[in-house]
Order: C-alpha cells, then structure tokens, then sequence
C-alpha cells in the first residue's frame, strides 16, 4: 500500500485514476488476506478461550475433588474417632468396662484414644474389684464356722492381690500381745519360729489402726527378716482387722514374686480387712451363741443335743474315711443316795466336778456330753475297740480317785460304770450304737457297778446262751451282722482280725475273677457269717494250746453246718446257707462236712475257701505263728487241686502278685 501512495500525485488525475484503479485491483487481495488473517485470529481465540475453558473446568474439577477428599479424611481421621470415643463411652456408662477404642494414629485424637482405653481399663479394674468384694462380703457373712471362715478370708485376700500367702493372728487385750494365729501358704518351719514381740510391725499396724509395708527397699523402715528370706518372702503387708465396734488383731499377705504391693492393692485390702473383721465378729458371736445353746449349764460339758449331732457327724466320716470310732456311755453309780444325803446341790456338785474330770482325760478331738440326768457320753473317734477299753478305765480309776467337797463341808466319793460299744463293729447306726453302748452299761451295773464292759463281750455271753438269738437278730435287721461277727471273734485272740482279712480277701477275689452283681455281694456277705457257728464251740477249746482231741475236731467242724442252719432261717440271707455250709470242703472229696468234690462244691464256697484258707495262712493262730505272705503263697499253690480250686488259687496268686494284702 505505501508504494501505491507513494507513487500517486493528486494534481494528476490521469495518475490518480491509474492509481485508484491499481488500489482497487489491489483490494481483494489485501482483503483475503485480512480475512485469513482474520479467521487465523479468531481460529487462535476460540482455541484458547476453549483451553481457558477446560482449564477452569480442571480446576473446578480438582477443587470438588479436594473438598470431597477432605471431607472424607475428616470423617475417618477426626469424625469417626469421635464417634467411636461417644459410643465407648456410652458403653461403658452401661456398664460394658471391657469396651476399648481403636487407636490407628499417633496424633491427638490418637493420644485422646489412649487415655481414654487407660481410663476405661482403670475404670473396669477398680468397678471389677469392687465387685469381687461385694461377692467375697456376701460369701464370708455368710459362713458361721469361725475356722472356715478365717481359711475364706486369707483364701480371698490371696486372690485378690495374687499374695502367695496369709496370716491372721488375734490380739489378746487381756495378756496385751498376740497369743493365738492361723497361717496359710507357709511352711511348718515358717509357722513354728514366726512370733509377734511387743513393739513390733503388728502392734504397730493394730494400735495405729493403719497398713504397714515390709520389704528391703532403702526406703521402707521394717526390713524383712532372715525367716522372712529363708521363706523366699520378698514383701509383705499388715493391716489391722478393725470392726465398729472393737479392734481384732492384723492381717499379713505375703507376696514370693515381687517386692512391691500396688497403691491400689493396698487400698482394696484395706476394705477388705474392714469387711473381714466385721465378719470374724459376727462369726465369732454366732459360735458364743451356739456353744451356749449346746452347753450343759451345769457341767460345762456338750448337752445331748451337740451329742446326736456329732455322733451322725463322727459316723459318716469313720465311714468315708473306713475309720474306727467307739462311744462311751458313763453313769454314775448310786447317785440317788448322794442326793438323799446331801440333797441336789450335793448332787449338782457330783456332776459339776465329774464333768471336769471328763474333760480333763480326753483329746481335743473327742466329745464328752451329758446325756441326760447322771449320765454321761463320750465319743472318740478313730479308736478301736482296746484304746477305748484303756479310756474307759481312765475315766472310771481317775473319778474312782477322785475326792469330791459337798456344801454341808463333808467330801464324798463316787464310782461310774461304764458301757463301751465301737463302730461299726456293735453298730453301724447312732441307734444302734447308742443302744449297745447302753447295754454294756446295763451289764456293768449288773455285775456289781464300777467296772468297764463291752458290747462284744455282752453279746458273745447272750449268744452263747442263746445261740438262735442270731436268727433272731439277723431277721430284726441286717446292720446286725456286724455286731453279731464281732461277738463271735471275741471268743478268741486270733478271730479278732480273721473275719474282718476274709471279708478284704473275699473282695479282691471277686476283682480277680470278675465276680460282679449279686454274686459279689453273696460272696462278702458269706465271708463275714462263715464262722458264726463258732459260737457254739467252746472257748476253752478254741484256745486250747495242747493238741485238740477227736471231740474237739468234731465240734470245730460242724461250724459250717450250725452257721448254714442259722441262714436258712433267714429269708433275706438263706441264699447264703450253700457257700457257708461247704466252705472247708477240699476240691479232692476230703473235706468237711459233706465229703463233696470238685464242681460240686458250690462256686462261691471254692473262692471263699482260698480266702479263708489264706487268711489263716497269714494270721496268728493258737500255737502257730503266722506265715510270710510269700511262703503262704507258695502253700496256696501247693494245695491247688488237693483242697483247692487250682483256677481259682492261680487267678488269685496272680493278683496278689500285682495287689499283695497286708494283715493290718
């Protein structure tokens, strides 16, 4: 464009209209050209406004997205700990204390789900302890026996703080010292050396009413002592036993594993010695009330209440534990002419100073009641028939000895019969025993009074006199199968134990050979009845030394038929009468009575006949000692197939090779 002017010159007009028309031809070119150029600008434009435009989108897009993931890093970084936080809270507010919160960061909501699961644990620890005291209260309160309880509450104690061990000793205010304690988890040396002096850590704890430590550390002023450190006793705690209403003595838990109790181990067994404490006191007064109601007021002794109780008591545990037990029935002879001359005061006196006299000749463990009037009873478990037959004689010889001040100033003297009966022996019942015991009582009476008899020897004297009186008896009851046995052993030395080893060897017989049902019991009853006949067999020849006459094997050996006749009368034993009868049959025909052999002896008579034979072997006999277990097993086997069933002698060898049976 700028040569076109150029070369144009107005004055001209020749040259001007050249010149226009050279612009002109000029003119759509240039205008193409600002075409194109102006399409490329607006082609460049559009382009950018629509990179502008995507742009604006992306960020728009990016901004949601951040805002969205943000929202979502609040809800799990910050909404849901929360949340979670109010729902455990909530939980434990209901009481679910085992409730913990999820901890996934280290940042403050993380810290804040610590403490919180801290707090909780605390929290469920302490309400969990609590409630363990709330259980233990309800438990202790609820035992009436003093000794029981102390054993429950060191038990608890020890289990609510893991202490290996526990003591609680009683304070005495009249001797002002510890005199009595009960200790659990501690060795006997521990028990026998441990002592409580004037002054020391438990007259500390008791007279200042507050807990004391005691363990090695520097800062702790009791030390342990060289018994504490012999007992591996690396710390232990004294807390004093302190009710409403009066101080009891301390408590001590001792621990083996560590050297420390925890703050808050101190403070649940500070609530727990409260709660014990008013426990041993209401036991304590319970016992008061119940000693009073089962004392006799007079003699200080049991009354007859106490008496029946205990009896049942001793008999079901000789029973359980196959123990001994014997009673004493004790009566004052001619005590009606001691009240006609010195009047019942004089008589009261009598039976005041016999009840101490009865106390003072007994062991902790046995009983001594008044039962009723001028008569006493004494039980004494675990003792048989010959230790209660030796008490017996003390109590008579030392009331016997005994000189007796009356209210009028004159003294008088006194003797007492006595009847012993032994269980389960005279009895296996307290009626029955109480009864037998009263019947040697009678006796002794009758036979001229300050003496001692037994029911054994009572009912031997009667049998004798009477044999069918076992018929008799055994048809008014089975438990009279024991007193019975044992009259007839009293006939001599050597029966004392025979029946009782044949009825042990009899069972492991019926183990040996599978004998099982009624067949077993048959057999044990039969061990127990099979000398019963004996009792029409003089003693003198029983005991005889000299060898026994032609006479005197005759009437030994007609035992089993007298004894088989006496079970035939007996309905609910009749079943019995076969195995008795041929029990000294021999498996060869030579026996006796009925001179039968082989599988026609009665099963159940060829065992017992290995029984008895055996039983024999090994005890005392009149002129023969016993034999070794080994050489009588050695004569069993010898007469397997003569006078024994060699099966039945080889399955019983056999078992005493695996079992052997001692006499006692």
């Amino acid at each position: 464009m700028k040569p076109l002017l150029l070369a144009f010159d107005p004055s001209i007009p020749r040259a001007a209209s050249a010149t226009l028309a050279r612009f002109e031809a000029h003119v759509p070119g240039h205008m193409r050209h600002l075409d194109e150029i102006t399409e490329l600008l607006e082609r460049d434009v559009t382009g950018d406004a629509r990179a502008l435009a995507i742009f604006q989108a992306v960020i728009l897009g990016l901004t949601l997205l951040l805002g969205i993931i943000g929202m979502i890093m609040a809800r799990f970084i910050v909404t849901i700990p929360l949340r979670r936080l109010i729902e455990a809270t909530r939980s434990i507010a209901a009481g679910a204390y085992d409730k913990r919160v999820p901890t996934s960061s280290r940042d403050e909501l993380g810290e804040l789900a610590e403490t919180f699961n801290r707090m909780a644990a605390a929290i469920g620890d302490k309400t969990s302890r609590i409630a363990a005291l709330n259980e233990i209260a309800i438990q202790i309160t609820s035992i009436h026996s003093l000794r029981e309880l102390l054993d429950e509450i060191m038990r608890r104690g020890m289990q609510l703080t893991g202490a290996q061990a526990a003591c609680v000793a009683f304070y005495s205010e009249e001797k002002r010292s510890f005199g009595e304690w009960i200790t659990q988890g501690l060795s006997d040396h521990f028990v026998k050396n441990m002592n409580f002096r004037p002054g020391g850590l438990a007259d500390e704890a008791f007279l200042a009413a507050t807990h004391i430590l005691s363990n090695d550390r520097p800062e702790t002023r009791h030390k342990l002592s060289r018994l504490t450190h012999e007992e591996s006793i690396l710390s232990f705690v004294c807390l004093p036993l302190t009710s409403r209403t009066s101080r009891l003595g301390v408590i001590y838990f001792y621990r083996k594993d560590r050297d420390y109790f925890l703050p808050d181990e101190i403070e649940i067994l500070n609530t727990f010695a409260h709660l014990a404490a008013g426990a041993i006191e209401s036991a304590r007064l319970h016992e008061r009330t119940q000693d009073l109601a089962v004392t006799d007021k007079l003699t200080g002794l049991r009354n007859r209440r106490m008496f029946d109780q205990r009896l049942m008591e001793e008999i079901a545990h000789a029973t359980r534990n196959a123990k001994p037990l014997s009673l004493l029935m004790i009566d004052v002879d001619d005590f009606k002419r001691i009240n006609d001359t010195h009047g019942h005061v004089g008589g009261d006196r009598v039976l005041q100073i016999l009840g101490h006299v009865l106390s003072g000749q007994l062991w902790k463990v046995d009983l001594a009641a008044r039962y009723g009037g001028e008569e006493f009873a004494v039980i004494l478990p675990q003792t048989d028939f010959q230790a209660a037959t030796n008490v017996a004689e003390r109590i008579r010889r030392s009331i016997e000895e005994t000189t007796i001040p009356m209210p009028d100033k004159h003294s008088v003297g006194v003797t007492v019969s006595v009847g012993v009966a032994c269980f389960p022996r005279c009895g296996e019942n307290p009626e029955s025993l109480i009864e037998h015991a009263d019947q040697a009582l009678y006796t002794a009476k009758k036979e001229g009074k300050n003496r001692v008899c037994l029911y054994r020897n009572i009912l031997k004297a009667q049998l004798e006199m009477d044999p069918g009186r076992i018929v008799e008896m055994l048809n008014q009851s089975l438990d009279n199968i024991q007193p019975i046995v044992t009259a007839v052993s009293a006939k001599a030395a050597f029966y004392h134990d025979h029946t009782e080893l044949v009825s042990r060897l009899a069972t492991r017989l019926a183990d040996a050979l599978k004998i099982v049902g009624d067949e077993r019991q048959a057999l044990c009853h039969a061990a127990l009845l099979h000398d019963i006949g004996m009792i029409t067999v003089p003693d003198a020849v029983l005991n005889k030394q000299a060898p026994l006459t032609p006479e005197d094997w005759a009437l030994i050996q007609r035992h089993p038929v007298t004894a088989a006749e006496f079970l035939e009368k007996v309905p609910a034993l009749s079943h019995l009468a076969p195995i008795v009868r041929h029990h000294h049959e021999h498996y060869d025909g030579g026996g006796y009575p009925d001179g039968i052999k082989g599988e026609t002896i009665p099963y159940l008579a060829r065992v017992l006949a290995v029984a008895d034979t055996y039983a024999s072997m090994i005890g005392e006999w009149v002129g023969r000692k016993a034999q070794p277990p080994k050489e009588a097993r050695r004569r069993l086997t010898v007469a397997a197939g003569t006078q024994l069933d060699p099966r039945i002698v080889s399955a019983f060898v056999e078992y005493l090779d695996k079992e052997p049976v001692s006499i006692g």
